[in-house]
């Protein structure tokens, strides 16, 4: 056991124990992916793309922009796609609007397999729900300015969180995270728990139309 205020060479400094904590979140929700998707014969991937069909756009369901929602390359998406459809869960149809692309939409047992797997996060909402309201709002509020941070330093491909959007007014009450802030695409005041991590509405700051990033 090291002794008090000696240096941790792991983890030496307030930053890199944050980023190593959220690390170890990360690998938790790895391993739940892993089971849930292999639970089904898929891979976390293959997993992670059924849902984003079930639930529907944002991003477009086209091959090239579901790989940039999960920043890996074409040629792992398409063969992730590629097994999908093997498996009798994906169609593709011509794109109307440009032939050269094609739609992926699922097939009656894609969207069963969809439903029963897009609550793979449950047991981690589960942990959370150990925390008080206001440690939820606390730890909800540093993750999407972390997020947030993320994003513009081009960490992160796609970000549709409140604190990235155009639509998004930042409460003006004292405090870097004040309890009401609003939202002017719906027109409405929202506490930090109404805050979207994930909103169909996002547009880019200075943008228009649903952003892809």
């Amino acid at each position: 056991m090291r002794p008090p205020g000696s240096p941790e060479e792991r983890h030496p400094s307030l930053d890199s124990k944050i980023v190593a904590a959220l690390d170890r979140v990360g690998d938790a929700l790895q391993v739940l992916a892993r089971r849930a998707a292999g639970a089904h014969d898929l891979s976390p991937t293959q997993m992670r793309v059924l849902v984003r069909l079930y639930y529907g756009p944002p991003p477009d369901a086209v091959a090239g922009e579901l790989a940039r929602e999960f920043d890996v390359a074409d040629p792992t998406m398409s063969d992730a796609l590629s097994a999908l459809a093997r498996k009798g869960l994906i169609d593709r149809s011509p794109d109307p609007a440009d032939r050269r692309r094609h739609v992926l939409g699922l097939t009656a047992a894609g969207r069963a397999v969809a439903h029963s797997v897009a609550r793979w996060t449950a047991p981690a909402e589960v942990a959370s729900s150990g925390l008080s309201r206001s440690e939820g709002e606390g730890l909800l509020s540093t993750l999407l300015d972390l997020l947030e941070r993320m994003h513009a330093a081009g960490m992160l491909s796609v970000a549709r969180t409140c604190t990235t959007c155009g639509h998004f007014e930042r409460g003006s009450a004292p405090g870097a995270w004040p309890a009401r802030h609003r939202c002017a695409y719906y027109g409405y005041p929202m506490s930090t728990s109404d805050l979207r991590v994930d909103c169909a509405e996002h547009v880019a700051r200075g943008g228009s139309g649903a952003a892809r990033g």
